[in-house]
């Protein structure tokens, strides 16, 4: 099993760069020597040097304190929002796939709804309603999320509850929920650790295009896409701004994108052969 994995070349692509993700949130209090609110009066706007790695801000904070302490938000928000929106999604997968008719066709079209709105609209609403922070960006990418969870697990239900050890365990006596918990749910899990890569890349893009919008993050809380929304006024003149947050931005997403690849490759039977 082990060189089943470490063959499969995204696999293993994606998990180096993730683990260094990871580090870098993990000991972003070690790897700075300011913190990430500290000003320098006199100092901002600084290009790159051995001082400021990353250069400074038009506030004179360092851009690489703010830029390693905001590694510790993207991941907290993509994890929060990849577990709520399982929590929500898989249950209602579940009772849709399962049931079928009448509760399909309800919880299905409740589904639909949601994702015809975009998440920017909802994002907007949510800050509207109670003001931009975590726990607003959190709701807003849930709701959007959510609905893919929901129709993939849907999806996987159909297909499992017509297979006979679904039907044998329905004719000795055993209840819906405990069939669909212990047998249909386990036989899902592998799709949906994918889906699960997936919407931790994309709640980081939904939490930068929010943050740049003004209804994300508040600052000073050093989220990437706070510090490219900062640095917009001076793209030109001091591009490190604006590249260097994009560029964590990009790989932590390609870290997510490359382990999702490569979970798909390996847990998918049309892929088995070719890494055992």
């Amino acid at each position: 099993m082990l060189r089943k994995y470490i063959n499969n070349k995204k696999f293993l692509i994606g998990s180096i760069m993730l683990l260094i993700v990871l580090l870098i949130g993990v000991f972003a209090s070690s790897l700075t020597k300011y913190y990430y609110d500290e000003t320098f009066i006199g100092s901002a706007l600084e290009h790159p040097s051995p001082q400021y790695l990353f250069g400074t801000d038009r506030l004179g904070r360092d851009v690489f304190s703010r830029v390693i302490y905001g590694t510790r938000i993207s991941l907290l928000i993509a994890v929060l929002i990849t577990v709520v929106s399982s929590l929500v999604g898989v249950p209602l997968g579940l009772l849709a796939g399962f049931y079928g008719k009448v509760v399909d066709n309800l919880i299905m079209r409740v589904v639909d709804i949601f994702i015809s709105f975009p998440f920017i609209l909802t994002g907007l609403l949510i800050a509207v309603l109670r003001g931009p922070g975590l726990l607003s960006v959190v709701i807003s990418l849930s709701l959007s999320q959510f609905t893919r969870f929901a129709r993939i697990t849907r999806g996987l239900v159909l297909e499992q509850k017509e297979k006979d050890f679904v039907k044998a365990a329905k004719l000795t006596g055993e209840n819906n929920i405990r069939i669909m918990l212990r047998y249909i749910l386990p036989n899902c899990i592998s799709a949906l650790i994918v889906q699960s890569t997936l919407t931790m890349s994309y709640a980081i893009l939904g939490e930068a295009s929010l943050s740049y919008l003004g209804f994300g993050i508040r600052p000073p809380q050093p989220s990437w896409g706070v510090l490219l929304q900062q640095a917009t006024d001076f793209v030109w003149e001091h591009s490190y701004l604006v590249i260097i947050p994009g560029l964590f931005i990009v790989f932590t997403v390609m870290s997510f994108n490359f382990l999702g690849d490569g979970l798909r490759d390996i847990f998918d039977p049309r892929y088995k052969r070719a890494y055992e």
